[in-house]
């Protein structure tokens, strides 16, 4: 919720953001921020870049709304031919939604169906993780393992209790579960009962930038595929070059049945997210898709759609894929140094290209991220938190696909800046 505006700031009231040019927001009063965070890992080519603000522009002036069922757009269908080209091998379908909340919504209903029409209705449980976020509408959030992210009034809206959200857990101090982890929650269910498998190739605001391995990324492919089971890979953050390949899936030569992202895919210029579908989900179910009513009113819409064409050729004509994984690079040893320098706050660096995460030390308050993220702000530095426990707490660190190795060094110094504030403070607290 926004809340209403006080008559007079308080001291902890958020600065003003009046506008906004590359990798910087500048706030009311003219202070810089350096985004860090990518806004919140949406604006993917940076603020008001001209090439995407042009395209914007243009289609304002020739068509910015048709309904799905009335009229098809060219921006639309640009956009599908474009995704289909990227998309993860053998998919076949895009639905699209406004956001990952959505998408993964869609996913959902994708795999009961699925399941459904190949005679299967009794396979109703989800399989997920915790660390996890999936999103914050009702199904979404029902499969979502941070439990942060639950309140006991919502439960009666999840269908709570139930035995058809069961959720995988590492053992402890562990980031990820392994494949053994996810074989024992298979097996205590009863693989013929599963409808669907749910995951984060690499983790977002729940496990800190946490990869899955790559063994338990090939043990998920094989097993659901010879169980009959749905894999959904999450990717609403790590999706669309993020990690420096297309999806954090490539980096484990694995394609999902369904592949939900958003976020990054109009670089946060409007709202769009989208469903990927692989050949073996709509051909159970038909094309397009038989009697299943999915999207929303805005779904598709050209105006969406003409900002994610002008992203995807961003990101396309500026190298922006070989860009994250290089400049990620450069990013993740400067960090790993930072650790080094502040053994009392940090223990590692985690993540692919430029999604990457500062893991606080597990004898730290739970609130030191926050600490760090707030001092990072007084540094002119915009960053996320992220993680649900001790194994997890960590700062996101998430600059723009085009960020130079000097804009990542800027990024550097202003984190070290705040960390020494809050080292200092825990020393003198110790």
């Amino acid at each position: 919720m926004i809340p209403a505006p006080a008559t007079a700031p308080s001291r902890t009231a958020l600065p003003v953001a009046a506008w906004a040019q590359g990798p910087y927001i500048y706030d009311a009063d003219g202070n810089d921020y350096l985004d860090g965070s990518s806004g919140v890992l949406n604006v993917n080519v940076g603020h008001a870049h001209p090439k995407v603000l042009q395209a914007i522009e243009a289609q304002l002036g020739q068509l910015t709304f048709v309904h799905r069922t009335q009229f098809r757009n060219d921006p639309a269908l640009r956009l599908t031919e474009r995704l289909l080209a990227i998309a993860p091998a053998k998919t076949a379908a895009i639905e699209y939604s406004n956001s990952g909340s959505e998408a993964n919504e869609c996913a959902l209903r994708l795999a009961f169906a699925y399941q459904h029409r190949r005679g299967k209705p009794q396979r109703t449980v989800v399989l997920s993780e915790e660390p996890s976020y999936h999103g914050m509408t009702a199904g979404a959030l029902s499969i979502t393992g941070s439990p942060n992210k639950r309140d006991p009034s919502v439960e009666p809206l999840l269908g709570q209790p139930s035995g058809n959200r069961v959720l995988v857990r590492p053992k402890p101090g562990r980031r990820r579960a392994t494949h053994e982890e996810w074989a024992q929650a298979l097996l205590g269910v009863g693989p013929s009962k599963v409808a669907a498998i749910v995951i984060e190739p690499l983790g977002g605001a729940s496990s800190g930038a946490a990869p899955i391995d790559v063994p338990t990324m090939h043990w998920l492919r094989r097993e659901t595929r010879n169980n009959g089971i749905v894999l959904i890979a999450d990717e609403v953050m790590s999706g669309f070059g993020r990690t420096g390949k297309w999806w954090a899936c490539d980096h484990s030569s694995i394609a999902p049945d369904i592949l939900t992202s958003g976020k990054g895919v109009t670089g946060g210029y409007t709202s769009l997210a989208v469903t990927l579908i692989a050949e073996t989900i709509t051909a159970a179910i038909a094309e397009p898709l038989g009697p299943i009513a999915l999207g929303h009113t805005m779904s598709a819409n050209p105006l969406a759609c003409a900002a994610a064409n002008a992203v995807l050729s961003v990101i396309e004509d500026e190298g922006l894929l070989s860009n994250a994984a290089t400049t990620g690079g450069h990013l993740a040893a400067a960090l790993t140094t930072l650790c080094g320098r502040y053994p009392i706050l940090l223990s590692d660096q985690s993540g692919i290209g430029l999604m990457r995460a500062l893991h606080i030390n597990a004898d730290q308050p739970a609130d030191t991220n926050k600490r760090i993220i707030a001092a990072a702000k007084m540094n002119g530095l915009v960053l996320c938190p992220a993680g649900i426990g001790k194994a997890t707490n960590s700062v996101l660190v998430a600059p723009p696909l085009n960020s130079t190795p000097e804009l990542i060094d800027e990024l550097i110094e202003r984190l070290d800046k705040a960390l020494a504030e809050v080292a200092e403070i825990r020393a003198d607290n110790a």
